[in-house]
């Protein structure tokens, strides 16, 4: 979907004074936006992956923020306009759900779900900025840029404090709930399901035609460190994810013809693969070995049985669910094993959303993303030759990614990342529908 910029008449000040326009305030509040959310989701991962409460604030209060900037940006011009996305019909039956639950009082603990929906409704809120934002080719090209290097340096710290671990985050925050941290994560899995996300933006520049040789090397290199480190972090959902999006990338190269670029991602492969047998992290081959028996071996037995009691817990509430947040609270009652641990989440984010939502929010979910695929899809095509395009092939992958670790983990509750993910699937919708109108009919 396209859009039109209507650019007001000059307002003059004293004859001194250089001109201000009304086109170029427009401007400064556009540069102004998109750099506010970028920072702002780059706030995310570096405070622990924003689940503690001062930084769930900075998320939810900063992304109002945002809105009211843009809403004043709007309510400037003489027209005001919101361009309208598809996606935004399920967000808004989701949302629907969500407030039943708490008008209707059918949540089982009614605080956890209102401070629930207080956090999606920030993730709504950059959903939103990120396709008012974003559907300029600068500012594509901008949100590609800016997060390849805030993933390598990311990546640079993660790998850095491995080898010069001294058992606390920053190396001054102690590890209190004694996770496997790494990089700026309490738990290793999280910190794999943000490089998911990151990894594919340099990958693809990589190997577009957007730059010259030197730069797109340099996006390559960058890509090669953020991959290794999804490896050193040991997790076994992150790999296999990541495996998959390799794959992904494979059929769009495969599909353009584009032999030099397969060899190109086949060197970067062997390179990856070359630097973790050189460090050779500890642990990393007993782990890889697990995938052979993931059930006795790889920790998943308890992850299944969690599922199975959780489609008891669905079938008693099966079509608003128990209430968005409420997973921890009712699932002892329904545990089928004993535990020493504390049984969080669902360690399946589908499962979870199904206890929580039922099929009512589950169903609009799917719809939600059938539309960012659908979209996206669309406007990938020349994505070797256009920012727009390149972005939302990027965004896709990146979120493919985080889906098919979501069967075996809990990124999604992980606020830093569930709110990157809102907005590369924006991203993948607004890049791809600009793309998409661009085309010849």
């Amino acid at each position: 979907m396209s859009s039109v910029r209507v650019m007001s008449p000059s307002i003059k000040t004293s004859s001194s004074a250089r001109p201000v326009t009304v086109g170029s305030a427009k401007h400064i509040l556009d540069i102004f936006l998109g750099a506010g959310i970028c920072l702002l989701l780059a706030f995310g991962p570096l405070a622990f992956g924003a689940v503690q409460e001062w930084a769930i604030c900075v998320l939810e209060v900063g992304s109002m923020f945002l809105l009211l900037v843009w809403a004043a940006r709007e309510f400037s011009k003489s027209q005001p306009k919101v361009i309208f996305y598809a996606p935004f019909i399920p967000a808004l039956l989701f949302a629907s759900l969500i407030a039943m639950q708490l008008l209707l009082r059918t949540s089982a603990y009614w605080y956890a779900t209102w401070s629930q929906a207080l956090l999606w409704g920030a993730y709504g809120v950059i959903f939103f900025l990120v396709t008012q934002c974003f559907y300029q080719t600068a500012f594509a090209r901008g949100f590609g840029i800016f997060f390849s290097i805030y993933g390598f340096f990311v990546a640079l710290f993660a790998i850095a404090q491995e080898f010069t671990s001294n058992g606390k985050i920053y190396w001054v925050v102690p590890n209190r709930n004694l996770g496997w941290i790494y990089g700026p994560y309490v738990n290793h899995s999280h910190y794999a399901g943000l490089m998911e996300m990151l990894v594919p933006i340099p990958l693809v520049i990589a190997m577009a035609n957007l730059y010259g040789k030197p730069i797109r090397l340099l996006f390559a290199f960058a890509a090669l460190l953020m991959s290794g480190s999804i490896f050193l972090s040991q997790s076994l959902g992150g790999i296999l994810a990541f495996t998959v999006q390799i794959g992904l990338l494979v059929v769009f190269l495969a599909k353009g013809r584009s032999c030099g670029r397969l060899y190109l991602l086949g060197a970067l492969c062997i390179a990856l693969a070359a630097g973790v047998i050189l460090l050779r992290p500890h642990g990393l081959g007993e782990r890889l070995a697990n995938l052979q028996h993931p059930i006795t071996r790889g920790g998943a037995g308890m992850r299944v049985a969690i599922v199975k009691d959780s489609v008891k817990i669905v079938k008693q509430r099966p079509i608003l669910g128990w209430g968005l947040g409420t997973f921890s609270i009712i699932y002892p009652s329904f545990r089928s094993f004993y535990s020493n641990f504390f049984v969080n989440e669902a360690h399946n984010d589908f499962v979870q959303l199904l206890v929580e939502t039922g099929i009512g929010g589950f169903t609009v979910i799917t719809l939600f993303l059938v539309l960012i695929y659908r979209t996206g899809i669309s406007g990938v095509e020349e994505w070797r030759r256009e920012h727009c395009a390149a972005m939302a092939l990027a965004a896709l992958i990146g979120c493919t990614g985080l889906l098919i670790h979501g069967f075996a983990d809990f990124n999604f509750r992980i606020p830093a990342n569930a709110a990157l993910f809102v907005a590369l699937a924006a991203m993948a919708t607004v890049t791809g529908a600009s793309t998409h109108a661009n085309k010849p009919h």
